[in-house]
């Protein structure tokens, strides 16, 4: 029986892990201005909205339903991506044209697919660019992202086989207007 309390209530964490994220969100996108002096404070919150990232989905699949928040999920991740990669260009890692061109291929290429798979193909390059940034600015960062994708490889393997999967079939969808599944019959 599935009665247990990840079953009943996972989906009320999650969304107080999205609401959380989203209220990171807002604050990020206010300290980004603020340049390196703030690089300590950014990448600590960047790191605890991954881990809530992480933890929330692990919540919802728990609870095998999705909670009130759910569809903002995925936005409230984009707009982190949106504003570590400002950051990054804020740093001088990236120009602003590249900044606006990145950004509006994506809203373009959504808008033209209306598939998720493709946002999906975005993120994942969002997160590289993202990571990137890290590597370039300090050398305690560099070694907290990489036990930190350690960490995500191990405890999310499984998860990461089907998050693959929805990148390349968002580059598929993008690339070729269809799904991989879709081409599996």
């Amino acid at each position: 029986m599935r009665g247990g309390y990840l079953h009943r209530k996972g989906f009320l964490i999650a969304d107080t892990l999205t609401f959380i994220r989203g209220l990171l969100a807002i604050y990020l996108g206010y300290i980004l201005w603020q340049g390196r002096d703030a690089l300590n404070t950014f990448m600590t919150i960047i790191f605890m909205a991954w881990l809530s990232d992480c933890l929330d989905g692990y919540f919802a699949r728990k609870s095998y339903r999705l909670g009130h928040l759910a569809e903002l999920d995925g936005w409230v991740d984009w707009a982190i991506y949106i504003i570590t990669l400002t950051y990054g260009t804020r740093l001088g890692h990236y120009s602003w044209t590249f900044l606006a061109v990145f950004v509006g291929v994506n809203i373009l290429a959504f808008w033209m697919s209306k598939s998720i798979y493709v946002n999906q193909a975005f993120h994942f390059l969002y997160i590289l660019l993202g990571f990137r940034t890290v590597w370039l600015e300090s050398i305690f960062w560099r070694k907290f992202f990489i036990l930190w994708l350690v960490g995500v490889i191990f405890f999310k393997r499984q998860r990461l086989l089907v998050q693959s999967r929805e990148f390349l079939s968002g580059w598929n969808y993008l690339l070729h207007g269809k799904s991989a599944r879709a081409d599996r019959g």
